[in-house]
């Protein structure tokens, strides 16, 4: 072991040494050296650097080592002295039979004063006096506390006769809790003879020289003050976590606590006191600080005094007043106990605390970690405390007590309560692990054992998990058991049912009629506290005015994080923005509780308010932020825990995909399974929705207006018609557009203005756009206009950039070129801004009426990578038009649409018009930019390769 920080005490050694040579003698007449410091600190190495030194010094060396084994054999390290001295084998003879008459002689003896035994040391002590009449000598004895009673009285012997004498005699000890003996190892170490060395722990910087040189400063440097806290400066444990740190498959930034550093632990334990080692090992399970209140009971000493002994000289550096010095520790003990005598202890401080009144949080920990719940009071304790760490938000630890509660409760009602409680916490990690316990819950719940306040958590995770069957006839059973007596119960089952409504309106039940205890203000307060997110839906969605949205604000101001209740509402209150529109307030408190601490506590509200925050930039026209967003929150619960709220993540990025022309990675989502219940729930509704807009993108205008038609089956039946819902009427016209039927989208999207309320900018100027398309004549610049007009105001860029394109078209028709290139040019830049690959101008359809050959004439295509004049002339050669033909069109020479074409060709990676047709997909008659375009043959991306991808 290297030296470090240990040359002041070998200086000392050495100074000694020096003196004792040149004058013959000790003058300070103080003859015994003794080394003082912890197990491991050192002391053996530093012995025999001063032996190897003083034996170069002419000096004669006689070692002996002690051991706790040894210690009740008489005259063991005397005899290892004389093994160690050079004597002719007929002394070595003598004093070998000294030996053997004194080790009989105090086999035999009952008092340590026996004249025979003082007789037998003075003979001992004798023969050793002749070996320093040989020149300089040093006696060396490591480990002197354990060293056995004969030898001491000779050592005691020999220091009181060498003053004088060329003899120093070097000994080592640990401080100890008790000594061996103490009334011989006090008269050894007298303090007039004695001159004592102490040797401390290392400091800080000495356990960074200690790492340097085994591991490189580099890595000394990281690691350093990390492992002095670790390891106190205890050389031993400093060097082993060097060999752990060195034999680490892969260089780490913090020490490695592996094996040698648990057996260096234990192995310093082991060389301490018995006391020590028992402490070390209750503390390791108890957790508690040196001085708590069930240690002295469990280590079983008589009084606490006992335990005063025990500091960090004494225990090697691992225990301080804290405890254990450090976990890594604390590991290391528990490794090193068997698992019986683990549970003993874990036993034994459970029911010392339950005795002593302590809470359950203080208990549990101990409880799990016994074979048998002998007790009851064990799993009701177990159940408490996992209550308490789920409203503490430590939901490992609740999940912990409560498994180990349901493994060992035994009656029904308790073991009830227990599943309510595994179910709600098992849903706070992940929603879908809940589902085991659900089963459990229902049969408690006909059984008697569950009522409205245990069972209305399992009821709501029923919901979420689409099982709307058993849920119901959970809360008509709680309906018919309701105790009016008890306004808790009553408050609960009228929560459980409001949320029902919310979630599934299409869904009866029968809510608990009023009773004179819910006429209690308190309980009624509760009552509005529990619904205070349904109502604020149900507010938008029935008035969708100012009010709505200052409710909602000011609940999102007053409500808390502190538990899942107050999430759902702050969740509800952004969903009721979002529904009026108001995406600037709704983005910016979904930032705010996105960086709450307390947020990441509870997953499922947290991963639908990120499912919100994807929805908000995909409503805003951010579409590539809209499905990163989207695909964050799909992964933060698993595709089962989702539930039937799977619908909201996954239309974003279905809606979004498909806007930006990825229909392949859009048709994925649609192989997401979801629960047949989801289209039973609002959230469908948004499915339906997206899934439409895709079936219109890919050609199947067909299936997209069932889907959209069905919305408005749904909603209506719901009582939810609600633009801001799905704007379904709107859709659906877009939809009949594109399957040939004008005038009922026309008819469709005037019912749908004439519905409308003032503040619905965004779904009037969706409305408008699709009447634009739908009509003829000059009434589509107006309304076109109108429509850009409100998406300014309300923030759509994607949908702006849309109309900015079927403006353009119009103007270009109506010969107003200037005005058509400045709309074009904007369009281009929003379509950048969000993503979009494609744009392409409404145009009626074929057979739609007259004119409409005409129109498909004027479409010109606004492709990425091309400029205005290209994107023109492309268009106009994807069509079919010859040179001559386009360049008559645009007032050109043949020449310059030739040398066009030929930068266009080059751009887009093509050859000939069929080609360039295919990778603007015009071939498909009827192609509208009320939908994003379909997929053409060849495309295998669902992109056309010209186009910018996300």
């Amino acid at each position: 072991m290297e030296l470090t920080e240990r040359s002041c005490q070998l200086d000392l050694l050495e100074r000694r040494l020096a003196e004792l040579i040149a004058t013959g003698g000790t003058p300070t007449g103080r003859t015994v050296t003794v080394l003082t410091g912890p197990v491991g600190s050192g002391k053996t190495a530093l012995v025999q650097t001063f032996a190897r030194r003083a034996g170069e010094a002419g000096a004669r060396i006689l070692g002996a080592s002690a051991s706790r084994a040894e210690r009740t054999v008489p005259l063991e390290v005397v005899r290892q002295l004389v093994r160690a001295a050079s004597l002719s084998p007929d002394d070595r003879a003598r004093v070998g039979r000294l030996l053997d008459a004194g080790a009989l002689a105090w086999a035999d003896a009952d008092d340590a004063e026996h004249g025979d035994t003082a007789r037998t040391t003075a003979a001992i002590g004798g023969a050793l006096l002749e070996l320093t009449t040989q020149g300089p000598l040093v006696i060396a004895v490591d480990d002197v506390h354990h060293a056995d009673v004969p030898s001491l009285r000779c050592l005691d012997y020999v220091a009181r006769r060498i003053a004088g004498l060329p003899v120093l005699i070097l000994l080592t000890e640990a401080p100890r809790t008790r000594p061996w003996r103490p009334e011989v190892y006090a008269e050894l170490l007298q303090p007039a003879r004695l001159h004592r060395i102490r040797l401390p722990l290392l400091t800080a910087e000495g356990t960074f020289q200690v790492l340097a040189h085994r591991l490189g400063v580099p890595v000394a440097r990281t690691i350093a003050a990390e492992s002095h806290r670790i390891t106190g400066g205890n050389p031993l444990l400093v060097q082993a976590l060097a060999d752990d740190q060195a034999a680490s498959a892969r260089p780490a930034d913090h020490p490695v606590a592996g094996e040698s550093f648990r057996e260096a632990v234990l192995s310093c334990l082991y060389r301490c006191d018995h006391l020590v080692l028992n402490t070390a090992r209750v503390l390791a399970v108890t957790g508690d600080p040196l001085h708590g209140n069930l240690l002295h009971h469990l280590v079983d000493v008589r009084s606490r005094a006992a335990l005063g002994a025990i500091d960090g000289s004494t225990s090697a550096g691992l225990i301080v007043e804290e405890g254990l010095r450090h976990p890594a520790v604390g590991q290391a003990v528990l490794d090193g106990m068997t698992a019986e005598e683990r549970a003993r202890l874990h036993l034994e401080a459970a029911c010392l605390l339950h005795d002593d009144g302590a809470p359950p949080a203080r208990i549990a920990p101990h409880l799990v970690k016994v074979d048998e719940l002998a007790e009851p009071w064990m799993a009701q304790t177990l159940l408490d405390a996992g209550e308490q760490a789920l409203l503490d938000g430590e939901v490992e630890a609740a999940l912990r007590y409560l498994r180990r509660a349901n493994r060992g409760s035994a009656g029904d009602c308790l073991r009830a309560l227990i599943r309510s409680a595994l179910a709600r916490a098992e849903w706070r990690l992940d929603p879908q692990a809940a589902v085991p316990h659900l089963i459990g819950v229902a049969t408690a719940v006909r059984a008697g054992h569950l009522g409205s306040q245990q069972a209305a958590g399992p009821i709501q995770y029923l919901l979420w998990h689409g099982e709307i069957d058993k849920a119901v006839e959970l809360v008509q059973h709680l309906g018919r058991r309701a105790d009016s007596a008890d306004p808790r119960s009553a408050a609960e089952l009228l929560v459980t049912t409001g949320w029902m409504a919310t979630l599934y309106p299409g869904v009866m039940v029968d809510r608990p009629a009023p009773t004179t205890t819910l006429r209690n203000p308190l309980i009624l307060a509760k009552v509005k506290r529990g619904l205070e997110g349904a109502t604020l839906m149900s507010a938008v969605l029935e008035r969708g005015d100012a009010a709505s949205v200052e409710q909602a604000e000011r609940a999102l101001s007053t409500a808390g994080l502190d538990d899942e209740p107050s999430m759902w509402t702050s969740v509800c209150a952004i969903i009721a923005m979002i529904y009026a529109d108001r995406l600037d307030l709704a983005n910016g408190w979904c930032e705010r509780l996105a960086r709450n601490p307390a947020a990441p506590r509870y997953p499922s509200p947290s991963a639908t308010l990120a499912a919100l925050r994807a929805s908000i930039s995909g409503r805003l026209g951010d579409l590539p932020r809209a499905e990163k967003l989207a695909d964050e929150a799909l992964g933060q619960l698993s595709l089962k825990g989702w539930g039937v709220v799977i619908g909201m993540p996954l239309a974003v990025r279905l809606r979004a995909l498909t806007f930006m022309n990825e229909l392949d990675a859009a048709a994925a989502c649609l192989q997401v399974p979801v629960p047949p219940a989801m289209f039973e729930t609002p959230v469908g509704l948004h499915y339906l929705h997206a899934r439409g807009v895709h079936a219109l993108a890919a050609g199947s205008p067909e299936a997209a207006l069932a889907d959209f038609q069905l919305c408005g089956q749904l909603m209506t039946s719901w009582r939810l018609d609600f633009s801001g819902l799905v704007p379904w009427r709107t859709e659906s016209a877009r939809a009949l557009l594109r399957m040939g039927r004008r005038q009922q989208a026309r008819k469709l999207v005037r019912e749908e203005l004439a519905r409308l309320r003032p503040v619905q900018l965004r779904y009037r100027a969706a409305a408008l756009r699709v009447l634009a398309a739908a009509e003829d004549g000059p009434d589509r610049i107006t309304h076109l206009r109108s429509a850009v007009r409100l998406l300014r105001q309300c923030g759509d860029r994607m949908e702006l950039a849309h109309n900015l394109t079927d403006l353009g078209h119009a103007y270009q028709q109506a010969g107003d070129r200037r005005e058509a290139r400045v709309a074009a040019r904007a369009a281009r830049a929003l379509a950048e801004e969000c993503g979009i690959p494609l744009l392409r101008p409404s145009t009626p359809t074929a057979g739609s009426g007259a004119g409409s050959a005409e129109e498909r004439l004027e479409t010109a295509v606004v492709v990425d990578g091309l400029n205005d004049a290209e994107s023109q002339v492309a268009t106009l050669a994807a069509q079919g038009h010859t040179n001559r033909e386009i360049a008559e069109r645009l007032f050109l020479t043949v020449s310059a649409i030739e040398q066009r074409l030929t930068r266009i060709y080059r751009k887009l990676d093509v050859n000939s018009r069929s080609e360039l047709a295919a990778r603007l997909r015009l071939h498909r008659p009827g192609a509208t930019l009320l939908d994003p375009p379909a997929p053409g043959p060849g495309d295998q991306a669902g992109r056309p390769p010209g186009t910018r991808s996300r």
